[in-house]
């Protein structure tokens, strides 16, 4: 049959790399998102959602309150990431070109919306960035990475977008 597309899904394979890239993005990215080692002054400790006082950001400025929108859109859109793999992997009634290219998207979503909170936190704190900052970063990236091979999965198993 001409036209059909192949899928070959393997933990071992192209998929399980996907599945393990996003796996460990999801991990990092909710470690960065949760934490306070986003900047580092002078003993403060400060994240997106509180300082080492524990005081919440009630009255965080407007490009604060942006950097918190994108990166938990980043967050929640990871997620579906991983229930579009799990779902490419484990539940074989559901096309799995769609689920393919849903999660492709999602990838290249997610790591949209992560540079975009990134760029606007390293613009506005452009000193002193820490291990939070850096873990969400590296979440991105994986996420990126997660996309390409997406992308490679799709064309060995014959997907045209």
């Amino acid at each position: 049959m001409a036209g059909v597309a192949v899928h070959d899904i393997s933990f071992r394979g192209l998929a399980g790399a996907i599945f393990g890239a996003l796996g460990v993005a999801l991990v990092l990215l909710v470690v960065g998102f949760s934490s306070t080692g986003w900047n580092i002054v002078n003993n403060v400790h400060t994240g997106l959602w509180e300082q080492c006082v524990c005081a919440s950001f009630s009255n965080a400025a407007d490009w604060h309150k942006a950097t918190q929108a994108m990166i938990t859109i980043g967050l929640i859109f990871l997620v579906f990431c991983c229930i579009c793999v799990f779902i490419y992997m484990c539940i074989h009634t559901l096309s799995k070109n769609k689920t393919i290219m849903a999660l492709t998207a999602l990838c290249f979503l997610t790591a949209l919306f992560l540079l975009i909170g990134i760029i606007i936190w390293g613009v506005k704190m452009p000193s002193n960035l820490h291990w939070s900052f850096a873990l969400t970063i590296i979440a991105m990236l994986t996420t990126i990475v997660a996309g390409v091979l997406s992308i490679v999965q799709m064309r060995k198993a014959g997907v045209d977008p």
